[in-house]
C-alpha cells in the first residue's frame, strides 16, 4: 500500500456529533445496566424461589411444632381424664353403696390438675339389665360456690332416657380400658356446652353401664386462647362431626336461636362468614375422606347401623365415623397427626392473609386448627432477602462501573468514532474509507472493511440491476405474450363452437392445444419466479377434494394420445371427510402437474390416481396422493435430481417429450409450503410412482366447499347467468375486444365498449352499468387512472364492480388494481370459467379482489 493511501486510510477524522442515546457507549452502558438488573433479579428470583421456599418451610415446621405442643398438652389432659374415668369404672364394679363415691368425686372435681376442666360426672347403669344392675344412676356436679353435689333425679322414671344419648350408645361396643369422647352438646341443667368422656364398666364380663366425666368446653376455650396469645397465633377446636369446641370468639360460633345455646358446625359458620369457607371446605374434605374410606366396609356398616338403633340422636354418617374409630383405632393414640395446611387471603379472626394448619388429636378424635398471620411467617424470608440485596447491590454496581470504564476506553470510544464516520457515508456517493485510530484488531478489521466495501457495493448494485431487469423482463414478456395469446386462444375457442369440417376442427384443436401448451410454459415460469421470491400466499378455504381430483383427472383425459392403450383410472377413498380447509387452486395445480408428467412419459400401460386417508384425528387429516404410471421410469442415479429447476431425468427428455423442467420443481415447492412431502419410487423402463402426503384441517360443518372452475363453467354453460345486465368493456386491442365481447355475450351481457380510459370515464358518467371490465395498459388514460377517476367523480357508477381484464398478472399489478378500487382481476388469455367466477365474486363481495390468471 502506498504512503498516500496509507495516510488517507489511517488519518483521523473529526467525529460527527450524534445524539447521546444513539452512541455505542450509551448502548454498552445500557447493556451493563441490564446485566446489573439481571443479577439483581437473579438474586431476587433465588430468594423468591429456593430461599423463600426454604424459609417458608422452616416457618411451617415451626408452626407445626407449636400445634404439636398444644395438641400434645390436650392429649395429656385427655389421658388424665380417661385414667380417672377408668379408675372409677374399675371401682364401680365392686362398690355396692353410692355413698362411697361421694369422696371420690369430691377429690376428682376439685383436683388442681384437671378439676377446672371437669364440670361433673356420673355412673349410668345399663337400663336393659333390669335387676342385675349394681347401682342406680348417679350424677355429681359443682354448684355456683364450687361445692360438689349429687343428683339422683336421673333415677326418676320420667327423666330423659340417658341410655339412648349420644355419649352412652357407642359405649356398648367399647372394650375394657377404652374411652369414648362425645360430640359437643349443651348440658340440660347448666345450659353450658359440654363434652363427655365415657368409659364402660362390666359385670361378670358383660356390659353393665358407663362412667362419665363431663368436660367444660368453656375451660378448653380459655386454655386455647391463652396458648394462642402466648405464641401470637390463635387456636380453634372441633369435634369429630365438625362442631366447634373452642374458638377465639365463642359467640360467633354459637347457635343462640334456642333457649340453650350450643356450638354450630363448621360449614354452618361459613354460611355467615364467607372468609371461613376455604377452611370449612378443607375440614369437610378431611372428614369425608375418612368416612368414605371405610363406608363400604361391611363391618363398619353393620356396627354403624347397630349404633343408630340404640340412639335417638346419632345419624348414620356420624355412626360410620364412630364405628370406624371403634373398629380401626389410630395406631398411636399419644401423638397428634397432621391433616392439612392452606393459605387464605382473609382470615375471619386475623382479618388478614393467614396460614392455616390442622392436626388430629387421636384420643378424642378432635381437630385442632391453628391460624398464623402470613406476615409473621414471611418476615424472616423478607428480612433475609433485603439484607442480601443491600450487600450485593453495591458490589455489583462497582463491578459494572469498572467494567464500563474499561470497555469504553478500549472498545466503545473507538467504535463510536468508526460509527460516526460510517454514518457520514451516503448511498448515492462514492465510498469513503473509514478512519482507523488504533493499530490493533479493531484497526485491522476496519482496514479490511474498507477494502471489501467497495467491491461489495459494486456487486450489490449489479445484483439489484440484474434482479430489477429480470422482474421487468418477466413482466414485459408476460404482457406481450399474453396479449396475442388471448386472441389466439379466444378465437380458437369461439371457432370450436362453430360448425366446422372435420379437418378444420382438427386444425383449430391443434392451434388451441399449442397455445395452451405455450401458456402452461409461461405460467410455470411465473409461478417459479413467485415461489423463488416468496410471493406465493396460500389460501385456507373450504373445498371438496373429491371434486378437485375428479376435475384434474377429467381435464387430463383428452390429452392422452392413445386412450385405448392406457388404463387411465381414479380411485378415491370415501373415508376422507367431505370438506377440508386448504388452497384448492394449488392442490389442483399439483394434481395436474403430476398427471401431466405421467401422461408425457406413458405411451401405453396405465396411469392411476389414488387418493387415500392415512391418518385422522379430531381436527386434522393426512391424505396420501399417489400418481403411478407404467412409463419410461427414472434411473436411480437421476431420481434425486428430478425436482431440480430446469432439469429432467435425461438431457434427451426435453427434446423428445418437451417441457420446461419446472413442473416438478413447482410441485415440490407448493407441497412443502403446505407442510407436506413428496417422494418418488421408480425403476427405469417399468414406470414411476409419485407419493404426496398432505395434512389438512377439517372444515366446520357450516362451511361450504368452494366450487371448482369446472363446476363454475358447467353452471355458466347451462343458462346465461347475466341476462338483462349491462357491462362496459374497456379494451384498446381490437382482437381482444372482439374475443371478450363474444365471451361476455355468451354469458348474457348487453355490452358497450370503450377504446381507452378517457372514453370509459365519459361513458361511466352518462350510463349505469352492472359491471365494468377494464384493461390496464391503454393510450391516453390507462385502466388504473380510469378506475380512480370513476371512483372519485361520485357518479352513477361509483359503486359499480370494476374487474381488471389484462395481461399484467404480476403481484404488483394485482396490488395496483386493488389500490385503484377494482374488485377483480382476470389474466389474459381469458377463459369463460374464469370470467364467470370472478364476475360472480366481484358482484357479490366488492370489498375484496379476486385474481384468476
Amino acid at each position: 500500500m502506498t504512503r498516500e493511501l496509507r495516510k488517507s486510510v489511517f488519518a483521523p477524522m473529526k467525529p460527527k456529533v450524534i445524539a447521546w442515546y444513539q452512541s455505542i457507549s450509551f448502548k454498552g452502558l445500557t447493556l451493563l445496566v441490564a446485566l446489573l438488573l439481571m443479577v439483581v433479579l437473579s438474586i431476587v428470583y433465588v430468594m423468591e424461589t429456593v430461599g423463600f421456599r426454604l424459609s417458608i418451610q422452616s416457618a411451617e415446621q415451626r408452626v407445626a411444632a407449636e400445634s404439636e405442643a398444644v395438641g400434645q398438652s390436650i392429649v395429656q389432659l385427655g389421658a388424665k381424664i380417661e385414667i380417672a374415668a377408668l379408675s372409677l369404672s374399675n371401682a364401680v364394679e365392686t362398690i355396692e353403696s353410692p355413698d362411697v363415691l361421694d369422696s371420690f368425686f369430691q377429690n376428682l372435681l376439685t383436683s388442681p390438675a384437671i378439676g377446672k376442666f371437669i364440670a361433673g360426672g356420673g355412673i349410668w347403669p345399663d337400663a336393659y339389665d333390669g335387676d342385675r344392675k349394681l347401682l342406680n344412676s348417679l350424677f355429681y356436679t359443682k354448684n355456683s360456690t364450687g361445692s360438689v353435689e349429687r343428683i339422683d333425679s336421673y333415677n326418676n322414671h320420667l327423666s330423659a332416657p340417658y341410655y339412648a344419648a349420644e355419649w352412652f350408645a357407642p359405649a356398648r361396643w367399647l372394650t375394657a380400658g377404652d374411652a369414648y369422647w362425645s360430640q359437643s352438646y349443651t348440658d340440660p341443667y347448666t345450659a353450658e356446652p359440654m363434652v363427655t368422656c365415657t368409659v364402660p364398666y362390666f359385670s361378670k364380663g358383660e356390659f353393665a353401664g358407663v362412667v362419665t366425666l363431663d368436660i367444660r368446653v368453656k375451660a378448653l376455650n380459655t386454655y386455647l386462647v391463652e396458648q394462642g396469645q402466648q405464641q401470637g397465633v390463635y387456636f380453634s377446636l372441633l369435634d369429630r362431626s365438625g362442631r366447634f369446641l373452642a374458638y377465639p370468639e365463642p359467640d360467633r360460633v354459637m347457635d343462640t336461636a334456642t333457649e340453650a345455646p350450643s356450638y354450630i358446625l363448621s360449614h354452618e359458620y361459613s354460611e355467615n362468614e364467607p372468609s371461613f369457607t376455604p377452611i370449612a371446605v378443607a375440614i369437610n374434605d378431611i372428614m369425608a375422606k375418612r368416612r368414605h374410606q371405610y363406608q363400604t366396609d361391611k363391618k363398619v356398616d353393620l356396627l354403624a347401623k347397630k349404633i343408630v338403633e340404640h340412639s335417638l340422636s346419632i345419624s348414620i354418617s356420624y355412626a360410620i365415623s364412630v364405628a370406624t374409630e371403634l373398629l380401626y383405632p389410630d395406631e398411636n393414640m399419644s401423638r397428634s397427626q397432621p391433616l392439612f395446611s392452606l393459605n387464605v387471603d382473609t382470615d375471619p379472626i386475623l382479618n388478614q392473609a393467614a396460614f392455616i394448619s390442622a392436626i388430629r388429636i387421636p384420643r378424642m378424635q378432635w381437630m385442632l386448627i391453628q391460624g398464623v398471620p402470613q406476615h409473621d411467617m414471611y418476615a424472616q424470608a423478607i428480612q433475609l432477602e433485603r439484607q442480601l440485596l443491600l450487600f450485593m447491590l453495591p458490589v455489583v454496581v462497582v463491578f459494572i462501573a469498572v467494567t464500563f470504564i474499561f470497555f469504553y476506553r478500549r472498545i466503545f470510544k473507538p467504535l463510536k468514532s468508526v460509527r460516526e464516520a460510517l454514518a457520514e457515508q451516503r448511498n448515492d456517493e462514492e465510498f469513503t474509507p473509514l478512519p482507523v485510530y488504533h493499530r490493533d484488531e479493531l484497526g485491522a478489521l476496519v482496514y479490511r472493511f474498507n477494502q471489501r466495501s467497495k467491491s461489495l457495493i459494486t456487486a450489490k448494485q449489479q445484483a439489484l440491476k440484474a434482479a430489477e431487469a429480470k422482474q421487468q423482463f418477466l413482466a414485459n414478456m408476460s404482457h406481450e405474450i399474453r396479449t396475442p395469446m388471448n386472441g389466439i386462444i379466444g378465437a380458437a375457442g369461439l371457432m370450436q363452437s362453430e360448425s366446422l369440417s372435420r379437418q378444420q376442427r382438427e386444425y383449430v384443436s391443434i392451434i388451441s392445444h399449442s397455445a395452451k401448451s405455450l401458456m402452461t410454459l409461461i405460467n410455470d415460469i411465473l409461478d417459479f419466479s413467485k415461489i423463488e421470491s416468496s410471493k406465493v400466499e396460500l389460501e385456507s378455504v373450504p373445498f371438496n377434494l373429491h371434486e378437485i381430483a375428479k376435475y384434474a383427472h377429467a381435464l387430463l383425459r383428452p390429452t392422452i394420445e392413445n386412450p385405448a392403450l392406457v388404463d387411465y383410472r381414479l380411485h378415491y377413498d370415501d373415508a376422507i371427510p367431505l370438506t377440508l380447509l386448504g388452497d384448492p387452486t394449488r392442490i389442483q395445480q399439483i394434481l395436474i402437474n403430476l398427471l401431466g408428467n405421467a401422461n408425457k412419459f406413458t405411451e401405453q400401460g396405465f396411469i392411476h390416481l389414488d387418493v387415500a386417508l392415512v391418518q385422522r384425528d379430531k381436527h386434522t387429516v393426512v391424505v396420501e396422493i399417489k400418481v403411478s404410471d407404467s412409463g419410461i421410469g427414472i434411473p436411480n442415479e437421476k431420481i434425486e435430481h428430478i425436482f431440480d429447476k430446469f432439469s429432467q431425468a435425461d438431457e434427451t427428455t426435453t427434446r423428445r417429450f418437451g417441457g420446461s423442467g419446472l413442473g416438478l420443481t413447482i410441485t415440490r415447492q407448493l407441497i412443502e409450503l403446505m407442510d407436506g412431502g413428496i417422494h418418488v419410487i421408480s425403476k427405469e423402463g417399468l414406470g414411476s410412482e409419485f407419493v404426496v402426503t398432505l395434512p389438512f384441517s377439517m372444515a366446520k360443518s357450516r362451511e361450504n366447499p368452494s366450487v371448482s372452475h369446472l363446476m363454475a363453467a358447467e353452471s355458466a354453460s347451462c343458462e346465461p347467468p347475466f341476462i338483462g345486465q349491462r357491462c362496459l368493456l374497456v379494451e384498446d386491442n381490437n382482437v381482444n375486444r372482439l374475443i371478450a365481447s363474444q365471451l361476455l355475450s355468451r354469458l348474457g351481457f348487453s355490452i358497450d365498449t370503450a377504446c381507452d380510459g378517457v372514453e370509459a370515464v365519459e361513458k361511466a358518467q352518462r350510463e349505469l352499468f352492472d359491471v365494468i371490465y377494464m384493461d390496464m395498459q391503454m393510450p391516453r388514460l390507462d385502466g388504473v387512472g380510469a378506475t380512480k377517476a370513476i371512483r372519485e367523480m361520485d357518479g352513477i357508477n361509483v359503486d359499480t364492480a370494476i374487474i381488471a381484464m389484462t395481461a399484467n398478472v404480476m403481484a404488483a399489478d394485482v396490488a395496483l388494481c386493488r389500490e385503484a378500487g377494482m374488485q377483480g382481476h382476470i389474466g389474459k388469455p381469458i377463459s369463460e370459467s374464469d370470467l364467470y367466477t370472478v364476475t360472480i365474486q366481484a358482484i357479490e363481495d366488492n370489498s375484496a379482489i379476486t385474481m384468476q390468471s
